[in-house]
């Protein structure tokens, strides 16, 4: 059979909309055993794309869930304690997971939201998808049977709940992006699940889902299943269509939509602002393509946006940072972060408060990226905690310590069975940072974007951010709610000084971590060591249960004063050449202090 024809097969079968080619695509990578993975925001159907994809090759499926708390032995397999005790490690005694299942029977593993997954376990798939094998302890080689293939989805590379998959790892999939469907598509989705709803009902709902992922205000829009969801709760209000639209869209939209930070208006305004904009005379009635066009792509605003005027053109602020560049739009990333580095500059010379809104927001936006980019896949380590089994408890059977531990008894209790679980360990971590004249604002917040994506990235990690020259200045507090935009903007506008004070700057953070509810708590100063007022900091850095120096190289730079600093606070200098090096080196030192070691 024809592509085209499974094409049309699968569609009738799954009950699909459109999407011919992304189906194409998968099924030409899942065809030639290729593995495929399916990427896109939430709710564009990657879940409903890869499991049609999984069950039309007549291959058996094992779905695997992603989840940070999934283990390496929950995806390849583990020993039934039972059979141990009675006959040992014996093959039978052997249960295997979903990717020695799906190896063993030539089957399809499904991963739903790989990159929730831990970075380790995610390792455990290279060997099979390179060379088709695993090694499993006192199993020997797991070897895959022909039609083995894994069809995997995740998120956006955004930095909350998830992490990048590693180069190599990416490199075994073959990448089928997906995006929101056209308005037409999506009516149709909504009109085949909703056959009985009155036209005007369904057209209303899809139009209001649509505008949030366009609104000036809103960051992350809302895809279809607000949409569906809006349909169901309609269905049982009473009156007229416009009353009850508006009650489904304050109980849709608020769980599937983010405000921008800089919104001056609060979530029930901006739903009540769409809302309005639909009933209004040529609201739901405007055509897709007037629907698309509201957003500029550049500036993120629509009809009805604020500030109003004139909408601002990147190339008129690209020749206030520099008159004779002739600019040309090289790739927004680029641009983005040279804007970035200029911020100060830049907004210096603007007047126009919608030039400098949008400054701003290119600005973090770019600085967050980088950040992002500079990172790469991140986990903190897990410490293995074991105990005695109590009802209820949830890890798993530790089958060599209890086989120990009972092989002498004759009456065994729940409790003499040992279990073993993994957690990662909470860290509060005192960042305190340089800002003398050699840390622009780039710089100092590319080092604050890097802790507080590593916060978010990692859970575990509470965090205050003190910036210091002459005198501490404390940005975050440890209690403090993150608000990372705003927290960005505030080291892109910080003026630096000359002086450096490193003994009170570490005074300042030893009494915010006093303040911290956890044990495990560390110090990371940014700084090349060359202080101009103030005592020796060692003294200071003595107080630090652990400290870490990470030292910006330069002329001036003073590595005994680095090195003393670090040996007195029980810790290490990581020496950065350049600036980029910060994000990655902070994850360093954290991944040494979730290790319990020095370094």
């Amino acid at each position: 059979m024809k592509l085209a024809d499974e094409v049309v097969e699968l569609k009738r079968r799954y009950r699909i909309v459109g999407r011919d080619s992304e189906l194409e695509r998968g099924l030409a990578a899942v065809r030639v055993n290729h593995h495929l993975m399916i990427e896109g925001p939430v709710g564009v159907g990657k879940t409903v794309l890869a499991s049609a994809i999984a069950s039309h090759l007549g291959r058996k499926v094992f779905r695997v869930d992603g989840d940070e708390r999934y283990t390496e032995q929950k995806l390849s397999g583990w020993f039934d304690p039972p059979v141990v005790l009675e006959k040992g490690y014996v093959p039978e005694a052997f249960m295997p997971g979903p990717l020695t299942e799906a190896m063993k029977s030539g089957g399809v593993l499904f991963i739903n939201e790989m990159n929730r997954m831990p970075e380790g376990v995610q390792n455990i798939l290279l060997p099979a998808m390179d060379e088709g094998i695993v090694e499993v302890p006192k199993v020997g080689r797991v070897e895959a049977e022909d039609g083995f293939v894994i069809i995997a989805t995740q998120n956006p590379r955004e930095f909350v709940a998830t992490t990048s998959l590693s180069e190599a790892l990416s490199d075994r999939f073959e990448l089928l992006l997906l995006d929101y469907q056209s308005e037409e598509e999506e009516l149709d989705i909504l009109r085949s699940r909703t056959p009985e709803a009155p036209d005007e009902s369904v057209r209303c709902c899809l139009w209001i889902a649509r505008q949030t992922r366009s609104h000036p205000n809103i960051r992350r829009g809302a895809s279809i299943r607000a949409s569906m969801s809006m349909m169901k709760l309609l269905s049982v209000f009473s009156g007229d269509i416009p009353s009850g639209v508006r009650k489904a869209a304050h109980m849709a939209l608020p769980t599937r939509i983010e405000l921008r930070e800089e919104s001056r208006a609060t979530l029930p305004e901006v739903i009540d602002q769409i809302v309005d904009e639909c009933f209004s005379e040529d609201g739901a009635s405007r055509s897709a393509q007037d629907d698309d066009g509201r957003k500029d792509d550049l500036t993120g605003r629509g009809r009805g946006s604020e500030p109003q005027g004139k909408p601002a053109d990147l190339g008129d602020i690209m020749r206030v940072l520099d008159p004779n560049h002739s600019y040309v739009a090289d790739g927004e990333n680029d641009v983005g972060w040279r804007i970035a580095q200029n911020y100060q500059k830049i907004r210096l010379r603007l007047s126009d408060p919608a030039a400098l809104e949008l400054v701003r927001r290119i600005a973090i936006r770019a600085t967050i990226n980088r950040v992002l980019r500079l990172l790469g896949p991140v986990s903190l380590p897990m410490r293995i905690t074991r105990g005695p089994f109590s009802p209820g408890d949830e890890r798993e059977i530790d089958i060599e310590s209890t086989v120990e531990n009972i092989a002498d008894r004759t009456h065994i209790q729940p409790s003499d069975i040992i279990v073993e679980g993994r957690e990662p360990r909470r860290l509060s971590v005192a960042l305190m940072l340089d800002a003398s004249l050699s840390m622009s604002g780039d710089k100092l917040a590319i080092a604050t974007a890097a802790i507080a994506v590593l916060a978010l990235r990692l859970k575990m990690v509470d965090f205050l951010i003190i910036t210091f020259s002459d005198r501490p200045r404390v940005v975050k507090r440890l209690d403090e709610e993150t608000d990372l935009d705003r927290l960005i903007l505030s080291l892109l506008e910080f003026n630096a000084s000359g002086y450096t004070n490193i003994e009170e700057a570490l005074h300042g953070g030893q009494k915010g971590l006093s303040k911290a509810d956890t044990s495990d708590q560390v110090g990371i100063l940014i700084t090349d060591g060359n202080y101009t007022v103030g005592n020796d900091p060692s003294k200071a850095a003595s107080a630090f249960k652990k400290l870490f120096v990470v030292m910006t190289e330069s002329h001036d730079c003073r590595l005994s004063v680095c090195e003393s600093v670090a040996e007195s606070g029980r810790g290490r200098v990581f020496s950065v050449s350049e600036f980029d090096e910060i994000p990655r080196t902070l994850y360093r030192v954290l991944r040494v202090v979730g290790q319990g070691s020095k370094g």
